[in-house]
């Protein structure tokens, strides 16, 4: 039989309400008596019931993760990291899944705030913050990741992937490509615009002409990428820059089946090295600190949580380009 609260009183000497301030620390208990009470807990190996206290406090200890992608090897990262600094700090984490549904992450918002969790980490797939403030609680604790959005007023956690992308470009340039496409992910994200823009500004940068019918836009979950490719081809690029670690996988698992064999394509993406394997061919990429962007989120809504009224703070990290030789690079050498 399960011990209550009153047994715990009784075989300690004390009063129900002294149990209960030495469980929840809400008054100041001397050590002599605190001991008592933790022996007599340890004694009759009683379990508080923490759901009725978290009730009483307001405090859940959760903190809820809207991620537009869990399959996705890079949010899995993301999420196993800030889901190892909450833990040492006391929290759980809940995950809630979009599929880069902009209804499906309102509705996530609005069940998660309704009681059930203290904070949010966002990945968002909507255009702007307004949208966000309209459904969560005034002042509710929310960290953004990955994307930003219009009017944001709350801390960020973000990339700039400007002078990998322009650095990964300069070598594609070097090895003699003139056309290079460019496969982007959802047009409106923060990411993509960046990427995109990225990408405009190199090929200018070379002297090379910046043709819009070089972009193709598709959805990296659902869109098959062979078709996008082999448009990208037919318009002449020797080179296809991929905008994500999910296009990249995609265009390498069509490289390798045997796509476009009778052309010298290359290929520049992202990758993701924790929850994939990458042919050794595949040497060059661009790269995010995944891992870090994790980390630091999981630091941010934790310092939301205890100073909810503090001023917000933008974080932004560098992606990196690897200078190692990419696939077809040796045959196009060869033929320079």
């Amino acid at each position: 039989m399960t011990a209550n609260i009153k047994e715990v009183a009784r075989l300690a000497g004390v009063s129900v309400a002294t149990v209960s301030h030495v469980i929840n620390d809400t008054r100041f208990v001397s050590e002599a008596t605190r001991s008592k009470v933790q022996a007599a807990i340890e004694e009759l190996q009683y379990s508080p019931n923490v759901l009725a206290r978290k009730f009483k406090t307001g405090s859940r200890d959760t903190v809820g993760f809207i991620v537009p992608d869990i399959a996705n090897g890079y949010f899995a990262t993301v999420i196993e990291e800030v889901e190892d600094v909450l833990q040492t700090r006391g929290f759980r984490l809940v995950v809630s899944n979009t599929r880069e549904n902009p209804v499906r992450e309102i509705d996530s918002m609005r069940m998660l705030t309704s009681g059930v969790v203290d904070g949010l980490v966002i990945a968002s797939t909507l255009d702007d913050y307004r949208e966000i403030e309209a459904v969560v609680p005034h002042n509710f604790p929310v960290v953004l990741i990955d994307r930003l959005l219009a009017n944001t007023s709350v801390d960020s956690i973000t990339t700039n992937n400007s002078a990998a992308i322009k650095e990964g470009i300069a070598a594609l340039v070097a090895r003699g490509h003139q056309t290079i496409g460019f496969m982007a992910s959802v047009r409106h994200l923060s990411t993509t615009a960046e990427r995109v823009a990225a990408y405009r500004d190199a090929l200018t940068e070379h002297g090379l002409t910046w043709d819009e019918d070089l972009v193709c836009y598709l959805e990296s979950m659902t869109d098959p990428v062979q078709p996008f490719a082999e448009t990208l081809i037919e318009r002449g690029s020797t080179a296809i820059v991929a905008s994500n670690n999910v296009l990249t996988g995609k265009l390498l698992a069509a490289l390798h089946a045997g796509a476009w064999s009778e052309r010298d394509v290359e290929i520049l993406g992202y990758r993701d090295p924790n929850h994939a394997v990458y042919p050794q061919d595949e040497a060059q990429w661009l790269e995010e600190p995944i891992s870090e962007m994790g980390r630091l989120a999981g630091e941010a809504i934790v310092r939301r949580l205890a100073d909810p009224d503090a001023e917000p703070h933008a974080t932004v990290l560098d992606a990196t380009f690897s200078a190692a030789r990419a696939h077809g690079a040796s045959r196009r050498e060869e033929s320079v």
